[in-house]
């Protein structure tokens, strides 16, 4: 079966394999691709009906394969309607391929609207509608061709998109809600215009809300959603939605037993944008439910939204508490920004790229309007304040330029029972042996100094080295290291990768450790021996770690 478009021998084993088999194999070829909505996964059942006549003849007699339409050609669209017949249906559609490549008036573009006005007509059949369109003269005409006088549909997701990420790309008519009621379990929105009041009657049973750049909803608007969907919400994204009105007084706390994902996103500078956060104040969020978080800094004065904090101290106050922690710098629509994320795991978190992570249980990104403000070290030293973090063992600041020693201090006092350390970038390890950015000392005791029950410490991609002489950075750690090794303190592992330092430097940096690791050099990947041997000290010979 390497090649689908030749011909099975009389002797392959394709032909001898049973139904039931061929039918198994078949149902994953033609299962939707999660990862890409744009896969044309339904024609892969065309591709196979055309082997041979066996499979067509299986493939045909099997609704199942035909029910996810595709949009090649109104002819297909019609076929795979028919063949899907009685089961439910999915349309998944982009109205506009090409992302505005095509003119609305091209071929391509008719050609696809036609094909998709075809399967709307059957919409009472829909289990899932999935459409996504930029801005079109020929939407009108599609969604009146949804009028569904029953309704299975479960999936309902709008999605606009164009050059302005914030503007509304085409609006909803009434109509489509007003025939039936949808027995809605998913409802996705982006940017779009819809009655919220239209809406809410669909939404008993919603397990999954996703609102993105909609206009049209004020925080009571949600909140009755919320009521009505409490019990039963499982995920909930609200991107970039100014809600007009404040929080209302009186309003009692919803429970939300179920709640796997609450994700909050306020960071387009619109004030109506921050009511989002007011919604805290009334939900009861399961402590194994994950917290996604993200406000923009609007001023040198402004405050953090207020219920974020005791939302975030409630969140930790019980449970399993958080046990790894990473700080690092990242931009949010192209500002800068930081982003702390916590696990209950006690793993330490080494990774600075956001995608390799496994989901955090807290995640709080936030990032200033102005990069001159140096705001951001006091929104994070105001998040240390949420507590209890007294179990966090592993702490990894990855490449993070705007914590000075200060902020790093107040970090680590939060923070007693670290065990484990992970510093990305010179800037970060600076702060943590007690140097200011532009390497001066100050006139305190560094903060690494202070973490008395830490056992490892690696640090990545330091500059040990300036214009071949040893730099302050490399000082500045090995003071630290004497400073611990006299009160009876110290690491007893050190790593160092990707660094400039030569082995004369790490030789070192390794004597007050009884491990250490030397990975990813400059000059060479190379392994020290801990503690130095007289006759060993001058082997150079390259290990793989």
């Amino acid at each position: 079966m390497a090649s689908i478009t030749q011909l099975p021998s009389p002797l392959s084993p394709a032909r001898h394999l049973p139904t039931e088999i061929l039918l198994q194999i078949f149902a994953f070829c033609v299962a939707p691709d999660e990862s890409n909505e744009e896969a044309f996964t339904a024609l892969h059942i065309v591709r196979i009906s055309h082997v041979c006549h066996v499979w067509r003849e299986i493939a045909l007699a099997y609704p199942p394969f035909w029910s996810n339409i595709a949009f090649k050609t109104p002819f297909l669209a019609t076929t795979m309607l028919e063949r899907s017949k009685p089961l439910p249906i999915a349309i998944r559609a982009n109205l506009t391929p090409g992302d505005g490549q095509f003119d609305d008036a091209s071929y391509r573009i008719r050609c696809m609207f036609r094909a998709v006005s075809r399967a709307l007509r059957s919409s009472g059949r829909a289990k899932e509608l999935n459409l996504r369109s930029g801005p079109s003269k020929h939407l009108t005409k599609a969604f009146d061709d949804i009028r569904p006088t029953n309704s299975q549909l479960e999936y309902l997701a709008l999605r606009g998109y164009g050059d302005n990420l914030r503007s509304t790309v085409f609006d909803v008519p009434s109509t489509i809600f007003s025939q039936c009621i949808f027995p809605l379990k998913t409802l996705v929105l982006e940017r779009c215009k819809v009655i919220p009041s239209d809406l809410t009657r669909h939404c008993t049973h919603l397990t999954h809300l996703e609102l993105r750049s909609v206009a049209t909803f004020n925080v009571r608007d949600v909140f009755t959603i919320f009521q009505l969907a409490s019990s039963s919400f499982q995920s909930i994204i609200l991107d970039s939605i100014p809600l007009s009105g404040l929080f209302f007084e009186g309003t009692s706390q919803l429970s939300f037993p179920h709640l796997s994902l609450l994700h909050l996103n306020a960071t387009n500078g619109d004030s109506h944008i921050y009511n989002v956060f007011f919604l805290l104040r009334s939900m009861a969020i399961p402590l194994t439910a994950s917290l996604i978080l993200q406000f923009l800094i609007l001023g040198s004065t402004w405050q953090m939204p207020a219920p974020i904090i005791p939302a975030l101290r409630r969140h930790f106050s019980g449970g399993d508490p958080i046990r790894s922690l990473i700080v690092f710098q990242t931009n949010l629509h192209k500002r800068r920004g930081l982003r702390i994320q916590g696990w209950t795991s006690a793993t330490l978190p080494r990774f600075f790229y956001a995608e390799e992570a496994p989901s955090p249980i807290v995640d709080v990104h936030f990032c200033e309007e102005d990069e001159h403000n140096n705001s951001l070290e006091r929104i994070l030293s105001e998040l240390t304040s949420i507590g209890p973090l007294h179990a966090v063992q592993y702490l990894t600041i990855a490449r993070v330029s705007v914590l000075s020693t200060s902020g790093m201090d107040a970090l680590l006092l939060m923070l007693p029972s670290l065990r484990e350390v992970c510093i990305h970038s010179s800037a970060s390890l600076r702060a943590l042996c007690g140097m200011e950015p532009g390497g001066g000392p100050v006139a305190r005791s560094p903060p690494l100094a202070r973490l008395r029950e830490l056992q490892s410490l690696a640090v990545y991609e330091a500059s040990f080295r300036n214009e071949g002489t040893q730099d302050l950075d490399l000082h500045a750690l090995r003071n630290c290291f004497d400073e611990l090794s006299t009160n009876g303190y110290g690491p007893n592992e050190l790593i160092v990768c990707y660094s400039d330092g030569t082995r004369q430097d790490m030789e070192e940096l390794a004597r007050p450790v009884r491990k250490f690791l030397w990975d990813g050099s400059e000059n060479g990947t190379k392994a020290v021996p801990v503690p130095l041997q007289p006759d060993r000290a001058s082997n150079r010979v390259p290990t793989n770690v």
